[in-house]
């Protein structure tokens, strides 16, 4: 039997790194946001501190997105859809641009309540994606277990 383990944890690092004198505050964080952005502050990172969100775990087997084609706007934009119970999971391409726009819609109204558009393939795209709901399925499983007093309505 294989189980799956889901553990979600808040974590905080910090890095010491150089900025130059004399800036101003809106110097500072554009030194700091371009040291991130950058990618040279990920070797300094140290993690400080780990807040344990929650744990749960799946019996069998993960839920797999398997996509459809749906009717695309163009040769270069091909569009694929899927449908997980009451979630309506879009993607769509642009081969030209080498983006990739996910969307998550909930319900019969179709609430939008995830979107990314980033230059990745489609099966990246769609582990992030399944990454996403996984995470969802964790945050309800924690909304399921709020009790409410009558005395408190």
């Amino acid at each position: 039997m294989k189980a799956i383990v889901t553990v979600v944890e808040k974590i905080s690092s910090e890095a010491h790194i150089d900025i130059p004198d004399g800036l101003a505050e809106r110097g500072i964080r554009q030194q700091v946001v371009d040291h991130y952005n950058s990618g040279k502050m990920l070797g300094l990172l140290n993690i400080f501190h780990v807040d344990f969100e929650s744990i749960s775990v799946h019996i069998g087997k993960k839920t797999q997105i398997t996509w459809q084609p749906g009717k695309p706007w163009s040769p270069k934009h091909p569009y694929y859809f899927c449908k997980l119970g009451r979630f309506t999971l879009t993607l769509l391409t642009d081969t030209e641009q080498s983006l990739t726009c996910t969307e998550v819609y909930f319900g019969h109204h179709k609430q939008l309540i995830y979107t990314s558009e980033k230059e990745i393939s489609k099966e990246l795209a769609t582990v992030e994606l399944q990454n996403f709901l996984s995470g969802l399925a964790v945050e309800l499983q924690t909304l399921s277990h709020i009790e409410f007093s009558e005395d408190e309505v």
